[in-house]
């Protein structure tokens, strides 16, 4: 993932990566996804990454992961 293109942007490229290895049939667990996902973003997720790995109890989702990351985008985006 790169700083210069849109969150949400680089989410539809994951996603779509994600169903393209599940088309040959590789097949990933969440929690890699999630990992994946995580390591990828940019800089200035840092903290994001921290707080999406260290600071939630119990398991997280990808889909909550995504969703949280949308969520930052846009208030970002309104500030």
């Amino acid at each position: 993932m790169v700083e210069s293109k849109a969150i949400m942007e680089q989410l539809t490229e994951f996603n779509k990566i994600h169903d393209d290895l599940e088309n040959i049939e590789v097949h990933l667990e969440d929690e890699d996804k999630i990992i994946l996902l995580l390591c990828a973003l940019p800089r200035p997720f840092e903290s994001f990454k921290d707080t999406m790995l260290y600071g939630k109890k119990g398991n997280v989702t990808l889909e909550e992961v995504q969703a949280s990351l949308r969520t930052k985008e846009l208030t970002k985006s309104k500030n």
